[in-house]
């Protein structure tokens, strides 16, 4: 019995390290170096899609769409879309990067209105 359940113990250990490799909590920031914005992004994934939000909280942006370029394995291209509560458009253009490591980053530019700079983001 012992046995057994070490058996379904590890192996729902191994399954909880499987999923999407852009699933997850992100922190960093974006924007001009002399004034960088604070940005939490939590994304989910349900087998299908990504999902998630942006700054969580009552004026957290909407996850809208996410599409990946899977063609260069060493850094997938990333295009995330997102909308606030005032309706603002977020459009996120980067690369995922270390997709091999726990802690991930995810970077390029980030576009938020008519702003426009770099973003660098760990998984947490």
């Amino acid at each position: 019995m012992k046995v057994l359940l070490f058996v379904l113990a590890l192996s729902a250990g191994v399954a909880a390290q499987f999923g999407h490799p852009l699933a997850g909590q992100w922190s960093g920031e974006w924007g001009p170096a002399g004034r960088p914005n604070r940005v939490l992004l939590n994304l989910d994934w349900d087998g299908k899609a990504i999902t998630g939000q942006i700054n969580p909280g009552p004026n957290a942006a909407t996850v809208r769409n996410v599409t990946f370029d899977y063609a260069d394995p060493s850094a997938w291209v990333v295009k995330l879309e997102a909308e606030g509560k005032d309706g603002a458009k977020i459009m996120v253009d980067g690369r995922l990067e270390n997709i091999g490591a726990y802690r991930r980053i995810f970077r390029g530019t980030w576009t938020q209105g008519s702003q426009k700079g770099p973003f660098s983001l760990t998984r947490n």
